[in-house]
């Protein structure tokens, strides 16, 4: 009999693995389910990247079809590291101090394996983004959780890291704006958390997946440029939210050399290198930051704003709305627990949505629903269904 090991059974899959299945076999059979669960954006590649997608596979030559730098190619290194510059005014070197991923939940996967040893802590955000908490447990980790509440936004404070440190914390996970919650940490306390735990040599790593998706104000703050942040910071990239191009798999490490360098080691055994076609899509994506990105934002707040008018019609839905990202991460007054209300929703309302205790058992009573999963009209019909299915006030 094969044994796996009990920190791969220990680890559960996400649940909207299993709703998308279903919606697919629904929608096959001749429903019309309609998603508000993955935190995709509704907008495709913008049209300059495809355009080079498309001479590439004419021009590029054999390099095209081959393996690449493990680090990436060079110029899409150069373009990170130009990105990284103007974007964020932080710098790296792209010949040491970058490493390309396919996506960015590799790129946690390979820092997790790359500085923890079996029992060292994690402290992550909660509600959490479960594949941060499935990666910390399959590298030998041990998950801290810092208990976040609805009532303070979701917000992040140094008081609450503090909580849960002790001798064995490695590193603590900052993503802002934040999945599930939408959270856009205030700017003081990212310095703070940043300066504290440098001092103390503790990892930082900051996840940006969603640093372009910011409304009323609110602004991404760029850890790496905390001063005062040390060499303990590592910051994680995603071209996939940013391009609407999640299916082409690109993300970023951008740290210390020596990091990188150990890393390199892991990313080698893991996949050698990104996908070269990704690779040169990227860097003609990278050319139309952040203008590209930005042009959807008014439309992503009008949406976020709609959200909000339609759950102001449901009793039984609750958002204390937040600032960042793609998605809501909404209280409901349901009785039967939320796993079995997302259920219904698919099965009775056909709206697929993701339940909370996806991003951590306390959070039972939630459900996550995306804004910009979906075009605008399917969107919005999926909105009604659930005002019907709940009845307005």
């Amino acid at each position: 009999m094969t044994i796996i090991p009990d920190r791969v059974r220990a680890v559960a899959m996400p649940p909207i693995d299993a709703l998308n299945t279903a919606m697919t076999r629904m929608n096959a059979e001749g429903g019309d389910v309609i998603s508000l669960g993955q935190s995709v954006p509704f907008f495709e590649p913008p049209p300059q990247m495809l355009d080079a997608v498309r001479e590439a596979l004419d021009s590029f030559g054999p390099r095209l079809h081959t393996y690449g730098p493990d680090a990436g190619i060079p110029e899409l290194r150069y373009a990170l590291a130009r990105k990284l510059r103007e974007f964020n005014r932080v710098s790296f070197d792209p010949d040491t101090q970058l490493l390309v991923t396919p996506g960015s939940n590799q790129a946690f996967m390979v820092v997790m394996t790359t500085i923890l040893e079996p029992g060292d802590e994690v402290a992550i955000a909660s509600p959490y983004y479960f594949n941060h908490h499935m990666a910390i447990e399959l590298s030998g980790g041990t998950v801290v959780e810092i208990p976040l509440s609805e009532e303070d936004g979701f917000q992040m404070r140094m008081e609450d890291v503090e909580a849960v440190l002790t001798e064995r914390t490695k590193a603590v996970v900052i993503v802002s704006p934040n999945n599930p919650t939408g959270t856009v940490y205030r700017p003081e306390e990212i310095a703070v958390i940043t300066r504290e735990l440098s001092e103390r040599g503790i990892y930082v790593i900051s996840d940006d997946a969603y640093e372009v998706f910011c409304y009323d104000g609110a602004r991404h703050t760029t850890v790496a440029g905390v001063a005062g942040g040390g060499d303990n910071i590592i910051t994680l990239g995603s071209l996939s939210k940013t391009f609407g191009m999640t299916g082409w798999r690109i993300g970023y490490i951008a740290a210390d050399s020596e990091l990188c360098r150990q890393a390199l080691k892991v990313q080698d055994a893991m996949a050698i290198c990104a996908p070269i076609i990704s690779q040169v899509a990227a860097t003609a994506a990278l050319d139309q930051m952040p203008e590209y990105p930005l042009s959807m934002i008014a439309e992503l707040d009008q949406r976020r704003r709609i959200l909000e008018g339609a759950l102001d019609k449901m009793p039984a839905f609750h958002w204390k709305k937040t600032d960042g990202a793609l998605f809501a991460m909404v209280r409901a007054d349901v009785v039967g627990g939320e796993r079995e209300l997302a259920w219904k929703l698919l099965e009775e309302a056909q709206v697929l949505t993701v339940p909370g205790s996806a991003f951590g058992r306390q959070w039972e009573g939630f459900v996550r629903i995306s804004y910009g999963c979906s075009p605008r009209d399917r969107y919005e019909e999926a909105l009604s269904r659930l005002v019907e299915y709940f009845g307005p006030l």
